[in-house]
């Protein structure tokens, strides 16, 4: 178990300045032997089973995991709390000796198992404002917690948000480090933001860009070890809207939009249409850096996606599709805090052929099925049908194009029981992408 450290200077600053000039008036008069008195427990337990069959020669992948969360939160005292939470994974003896037949995103990076303290936080309240410090979970866009193993990504941040303005949530937040399964260089431990941002640069031992040879560059070694500036801003009502930036100091430049409306017809008919895009600019170091290669990292996205829904027969039919700009010189360097926004997931593409990019150009569209079960009596029960085409550019990497055929079925079995079982087929003339996947997860709440 690994010990936490402390906030960084920016984070204590954020702080200070939150409480001293943002925070409404509390109640006085609160009583701290109350406040620890209703302290709750709370977790989950979860079992997964991953199955890979990999093309291509690759070895076969069988990996069993069993883990949780346990963690604890007092209640308030002057609008002041404190949480705290350890996770931890594990295979109960049955993880194979080579861990090349072992899932990627089970374990540690070294494919171990591990545990640490994910959550140890502060917390203040006052009127419709929050202000959290310390280790915690983060649901944005860009930066997420998403949950696709056992352990979640984690972040060391200071977050403030408020809700005064009608149907509107306001995120300011600076987010320092981050562990968990979307993290780059480790799952196990807090690393700074820079370190566990992605880019498909890949570099020789001597710096030199090497795309078939070298290793993913870790952008701390070029920026050192930097945080992420966050704004948000979410209105739901009649419609929906969100704006968000992140700033990486030093590295990357993020600004996410998007929209929905949803129109109900007779019938029981609705169509819901959605619009998404984000930009990524490398600033400071990484842009200097960049330039002296004559790369860059400048890119945007676009999407568009429509559902027409059924409520009676519980189906639903959605049909998206997403745009990727660059060129050859352009790196693909993206937060991989998490956040996977796009309404077509692309799955993880590598640069080969000396090229350093393998999404800058690409096209996806997807056509999904939904079918709600209580329609048939089986309350909070679903299948999702799932057709993808990722339509990679072949001036930057030919004969890489995939097909995806997804099958996910999702049960609440109970208040605190549910259980996923996912199925994918991927093809493609390239090996890498060319394999059949299954997962299957129990969880258990408390």
């Amino acid at each position: 178990m690994r010990k936490c450290s402390g906030l960084s200077s920016r984070m204590r600053l954020v702080l200070a300045v939150s409480a001293t000039c943002g925070a409404l008036p509390v109640q006085a008069g609160e009583d701290l032997l109350s406040a620890l008195a209703e302290s709750t427990v709370s977790g989950y337990f979860k079992a997964m089973y991953i199955a890979d069959d990999k093309k291509g020669g690759r070895l076969d992948q069988s990996t069993a995991g069993f883990g949780g969360k346990l963690g604890g939160e007092t209640g308030t005292f002057y609008g002041f709390s404190l949480k705290a939470a350890w996770y931890t994974t594990g295979d109960l003896g049955t993880r194979r000796d080579d861990a090349r037949r072992t899932d990627a995103y089970m374990f540690d990076v070294d494919k171990k198992p591990y545990s640490l303290i994910g959550e140890a936080q502060i917390r203040f309240a006052a009127g419709r404002t929050r202000l959290l410090a310390g280790r915690q979970e983060f649901f944005s866009p860009l930066i997420n917690t998403y949950d696709y193993r056992i352990i979640p990504n984690l972040f060391e941040a200071v977050t403030l948000t408020n809700r005064d303005l009608p149907d509107t949530t306001l995120t300011l937040a600076y987010v320092s480090r981050m562990s968990g399964l979307d993290g780059v260089v480790s799952f196990a431990e807090f690393r700074s933001m820079s370190q566990q941002a992605y880019t498909s640069l890949r570099v020789a031992a001597n710096g030199a860009i090497d795309g078939p040879h070298g290793t993913t560059l870790d952008p701390s070694s070029v920026v050192g070890n930097k945080g992420v500036w966050v704004t948000g801003l979410v209105y739901d009502k009649a419609f929906r809207v969100q704006a968000w930036n992140y700033y990486g100091v030093d590295t990357l430049n993020s600004l996410y939009l998007d929209g929905r409306v949803k129109r109900d017809f007779g019938n029981d008919i609705s169509l819901v249409a959605e619009a998404q895009t984000y930009h990524v600019a490398e600033v400071g170091q990484f842009k200097d850096y960049l330039a002296r290669q004559g790369l860059n990292a400048s890119y945007s996205l676009y999407g568009l996606k429509g559902t027409l829904a059924h409520q009676a027969s519980g189906l639903s039919l959605a049909l998206a599709g997403n745009r990727f700009t660059g060129q050859r010189n352009t790196v693909s360097a993206y937060g991989n805090w998490g956040g996977y926004p796009e309404f077509v997931l692309m799955p993880y593409v590598n640069a080969e052929n000396n090229g350093v990019s393998a999404i800058a150009g690409s096209r996806t569209a997807k056509l999904t099925v939904l079918w709600d079960l209580r329609s048939i009596g089986l309350a909070e029960q679903s299948l999702l049908f799932g057709h993808a085409r990722i339509d990679i550019d072949d001036a930057i990497q030919p004969a890489s194009d995939i097909v995806v055929n997804s099958l996910i079925y999702r049960a609440r079995l109970s208040p605190k029981v549910s259980a996923r079982l996912a199925a994918e087929a991927r093809s493609s003339a390239n090996s890498r992408y060319d394999n059949k996947f299954v997962a299957l997860a129990l969880r258990y709440d408390f």
